[in-house]
């Protein structure tokens, strides 16, 4: 008769990187709005030079705009920023905890891309997608995460989630990432041959 086997007593996820994906309701119409204000921001304003190469990036004041289409899109970033602290960490205090939130707008041109960054001195990171242009092929325009541990591919086991070296993602209009604010990433050349807009945020909690 074989021995039976050890009683698996826990399983911690250790050192791991969150990634939530949320899909935010009406999109359709508040995506139009959001890219009817941003126009509207872009004359009005060069941009800024970050991690943007060939696009528009504006100043951080997301969260400060008072166009409705920012504020409604503000509200959906709130809510799931909250939902994500509350999957790592269920009992947090929100009500001694006060959110600080930054938030800017991402307009790539074609052949346009943002080099391999991560977001210093925040907690949490994020994208919304207001377009995605119809004819993005396969990797165009993807943002894809890359991880700082060292030597994962001589684990054998890359195909696991926890193991991978690297993790990309196609987005869709209408889509709303959460990760943490260590987590280098960057995003693929546009090669759809027309304006991707986003709009990308950073929140701690002081």
């Amino acid at each position: 008769m074989p021995p039976p086997d050890p009683k698996l007593l826990s399983f911690q996820p250790l050192f791991y990187s969150p990634l939530t994906v949320f899909e935010v309701p009406h999109s359709v119409a508040l995506n139009q709005q959001l890219m009817a204000e941003a126009t509207a921001m872009r004359q009005l304003s060069e941009g800024i030079s970050v991690s943007n190469v060939d696009g528009w990036h504006s100043d951080f004041d997301l969260f400060d705009r008072k166009e409705p289409g920012c504020k409604l899109l503000c509200q959906h970033i709130r809510t799931s920023i909250e939902q994500t602290t509350r999957a790592v960490l269920p009992n947090f205090d929100f009500k001694s905890a006060k959110p600080k939130i930054e938030g800017w707008i991402n307009i790539l041109q074609p052949g346009g891309l943002n080099t391999p960054h991560e977001h210093p001195g925040w907690t949490w990171s994020g994208c919304y997608y207001v377009n995605v242009p119809v004819g993005d092929s396969e990797l165009s325009g993807s943002i894809e995460f890359l991880d700082t541990r060292m030597d994962l591919h001589s684990l054998g086991l890359s195909d696991a989630a926890c193991f991978m070296g690297k993790y990309s993602i196609k987005p869709k209009a209408g889509m709303l990432l959460i990760f943490p604010s260590y987590l280098r990433h960057w995003v693929y050349p546009n090669k759809s041959g027309k304006e991707r807009m986003s709009i990308a945020f950073n929140a701690r909690y002081d």
